[in-house]
């Protein structure tokens, strides 16, 4: 039995991006939205918060993906980035 999603709420995600591990790699999409999910799972209901993002003409959910790591704001994520960056640099000297 597939079980019944319905979105609640959406709320902006701004400065929020869905972390992907591409080839071992970490790539950021920014996200569109979170959504408040309600699902009917075996008679019980539960709500989640879940991300989505925009796929071309449509919006799906970011933590479909298999490769879906996390959810973390952008300026976190870069900041990230550029300390593996430094840290590569200094091992090359």
């Amino acid at each position: 039995m597939s079980k019944q999603e319905t979105i609640i709420q959406i709320m902006p995600a701004t400065g929020w991006v869905a972390v992907y591990d591409e080839a071992g790699e970490e790539t950021a999409e920014s996200l569109v939205c979170f959504a408040l999910v309600e699902s009917d799972e075996a008679g019980g209901k539960r709500r989640d918060v879940r991300p989505m993002r925009a796929d071309g003409k449509r919006i799906s959910f970011a933590d479909e993906a298999a490769n879906f790591q996390r959810v973390e704001e952008l300026a976190e994520f870069e900041e990230d980035e550029e300390e593996e960056d430094e840290e590569e640099e200094d091992g090359e000297e």
